[in-house]
């Protein structure tokens, strides 16, 4: 027994390292990180009670303009949204990056695997506001899609960035299944652990998110690059045929891959122009 746990704590030991990086796939991502008075200058850190949990956002611009909600993927936080806050070419809107449940200010209480709660919460978060343009990268792709099928009226149009769609891709991979040992658990960074729990359950909760729904004709523009690592490109022919053609715009994006966020923020800003215009 004494050699079988020595050789468990090893193999821990070896994998860990290789789990960190797989798991760490955002973590690296290039924007800034900071305060909201550092980051976004005149902006405003809000919190408020949802649904008895504490959720935050920051925003910026015209608080009478059209609104465009900012949803981070996992791992995550508002500040993946910070230079868009800020973007001259975005000054004629209401800007809103949100954390999610269980990330950034919003952490108290842990994730919320549930695509359909996380959509419940910005619904109810932002009930009074028009409809919104909704922005979602990765798994924030997920929660803008499950948002347009619970509460429509509460969606103008969307920019899915690498967005989390299909279920068949997003099946757990053999590093987040390894990452839940409880051995392995206890010595993964909390905010990666947090991250792997949504990425465990991604895939049924992807599966309930399309099962016997024709999503209405709610103006999409999805963004995918071809080499994308973590989500993967067929994801833009899922898309194809799911989403009414008429309303649906698809950009496959060579040489890019999960980052063509931060790497092509022009591409988005374009994509929430097109979807304001009357």
């Amino acid at each position: 027994m004494i050699e079988r746990a020595s050789a468990v704590i090893l193999l821990v030991r070896l994998a860990l390292p290789v789990v960190a990086v797989c798991l760490a796939g955002c973590m690296g991502a290039p924007y800034p990180t900071g305060r909201p008075a550092e980051l976004v200058p005149g902006g405003s850190s809000v919190e408020a009670q949802v649904q008895g949990r504490r959720l935050h956002w920051v925003e910026s611009g015209d608080a009478d303009a059209p609104p465009v909600l900012f949803i981070h993927g996992t791992p995550g936080s508002w500040e993946a949204f910070a230079d868009y806050l800020t973007a001259p070419a975005l000054s004629g809107y209401r800007l809103i990056a949100v954390d999610r449940p269980g990330f950034g200010g919003s952490s108290a209480g842990g994730v919320e695997p549930a695509l359909s709660a996380q959509a419940a919460y910005l619904a109810e978060a932002f009930a009074e506001l028009p409809p919104m343009i909704v922005v979602g990268h990765s798994l924030g792709g997920s929660i803008a899609m499950q948002l347009v099928r619970d509460a429509p009226d509460r969606v103008a149009g969307v920019v899915l960035v690498a967005a989390s769609l299909e279920p068949a891709a997003e099946a757990p991979r053999w590093f987040n299944r390894l990452a839940n040992w409880p051995l392995v658990r206890r010595i993964v960074p909390d905010s990666l652990a947090r991250a792997n729990d949504e990425v465990l359950a991604l895939e049924p909760e992807l599966r309930a998110l399309w099962a016997g729904w024709t999503p209405p004709e709610t103006p999409v523009i999805l963004i995918q690059g071809m080499e994308d690592s973590l989500v993967r490109p067929s994801t833009a022919d899922f898309a194809e045929s799911v989403l009414h053609s008429d309303s649906t715009v698809i950009q496959r994006v060579d040489h890019a891959g999960h980052f063509v966020l931060w790497e092509q923020p022009e591409r988005v800003i374009d994509a929430i122009h097109t979807l304001a215009e009357p």
